[in-house]
């Protein structure tokens, strides 16, 4: 049985970190292999050709321009030439092909997954909200439980179950919506995104990739396929498939999380926190700037949750800063550090651009423990530092 909110939000993030480890470290390999076939292929294709060329010319030492002998063996050596090409079309480059489709179809699944779960917890916390729902045993059924707690523990699972299977993705949706009274926070998700990448993982495993009008109808086609063109998933498509999905999964979970575990509220923003710091480390602006969005209505209810929210407003200001983005000098105004600690004094202060005591900050910040050498060499806020040599070099000369 799931135990938490946070259970399932640990169990989602590891999954797309694995598939996104998986496509990263045999992508490289697959594609050299298919470079390796392609270069096979082709110098198979010019050996070929040119010994078809050295052995006519043989031949036409041998017995001058006689057309109809030439043509005789034309005719015997195509034949061995043909049987040569045959090997050639048995080297295609489908490596890369088949670890991009498996790695898309992992990580819909993963999503699948969240989904499953997310409802597995809802039902199993909020069995009530099932006493109104008809089920039907059998007595034989019946007797084969131990206690009636066991037989409401099966039969949520086979209400999940159907739920999963008999309703469409966007039914899903609407399940918890307006049921679970859970937003989809539909002004920060792209959920026509995810319905477009959902639709072409069914191409991909139901019709060998192949364009129908079911996805054209489901999806406005986006892209403007055409019926009968063949869909890929190349890395850049991959990429922003794994980065909707965080981003759908992890405020969906948010959403849950605020809602039916509200003891943890603290867990809740700590992660907020660190899923927008890790997105900074891998210059996924634009999902931090959303999950950031998300994280504006939290009203604290501790100093802790205060400490967390403010963290927040700062990865929010080093997106911006880092995408230009003119809405910096908003979010700046909002954010006070009158009697905030030294560390974050130094953050507004790059932030702002201004770079005067800012040795003294960062002094103070290491001298209170809250700055490590390490911290410094890692964090994104510092990047423009770190690229200012005299400062840089007088900065790490204080660890």
């Amino acid at each position: 049985m799931i135990e938490s909110i946070e259970s399932i939000f640990n169990s989602y993030i590891s999954n797309l970190s694995s598939v996104n480890l998986y496509f990263n470290k045999f992508g490289k390999l697959a594609t050299n292999e298919d470079d390796n076939i392609s270069d096979t292929s082709s110098k198979l294709l010019i050996d070929t050709l040119t010994e078809y060329n050295a052995k006519v010319e043989e031949i036409k030492t041998e017995i001058g321009e006689d057309k109809e002998e030439l043509l005789k063996f034309s005719q015997r050596h195509l034949r061995k030439v043909m049987h040569k090409l045959k090997k050639r079309r048995n080297l295609s480059p489908k490596n890369y092909e088949i670890l991009s489709n498996s790695s898309f179809l992992m990580l819909n699944n993963y999503f699948e997954y969240l989904l499953t779960d997310l409802l597995s917890y809802y039902y199993n916390k909020y069995s009530n909200s099932l006493n109104e729902k008809e089920f039907k045993f059998t007595l034989k059924e019946l007797s084969e439980y131990e206690s009636v707690s066991e037989a409401i523990k099966d039969l949520i699972v086979k209400e999940v179950e159907a739920l999963i299977l008999e309703k469409s993705f966007s039914e899903l949706l609407q399940h918890f919506e307006d049921k679970l009274k859970i937003s989809l926070e539909k002004d920060l998700i792209k959920w026509e995104n995810i319905i477009e990448i959902r639709e072409r993982r069914h191409l991909i495993v139901h019709n060998s990739s192949i364009i129908n009008k079911k996805y054209i109808v489901r999806t406005k086609n986006p892209y403007n396929f055409n019926i009968g063109d063949k869909v890929t998933v190349d890395k850049t498509y991959f990429l922003n498939s794994l980065k909707e999905f965080k981003l759908a999964g992890q405020l969906l979970i948010f959403n849950c999380w605020g809602n039916w575990d509200k003891d943890k509220a603290d867990e809740a923003i700590n992660e907020i926190m660190t899923q927008s710091y890790e997105d900074l480390k891998e210059k996924n602006y634009d999902v931090v700037l959303k999950t950031c969005k998300y994280a504006e209505v939290i009203t604290p209810k501790n100093e802790l949750q205060e400490d967390f929210l403010l963290r927040i407003k700062m990865n929010h200001a080093i997106a911006l800063k880092r995408t230009s983005n003119p809405k910096l000098s908003e979010v700046l105004k909002t954010i006070k550090v009158g009697t905030a600690t030294p560390i974050f004094k130094a953050v507004f202060k790059i932030l702002s651009n201004d770079y005067e005591d800012l040795e003294k900050e960062i002094k103070n910040a290491i001298m209170l423990e809250e700055l490590d050498k390490e911290k410094y060499l890692e964090w994104p806020i510092f990047e423009e530092v770190r690229n200012m040599n005299l400062l840089d070099e007088k900065i790490i000369s204080m660890f």
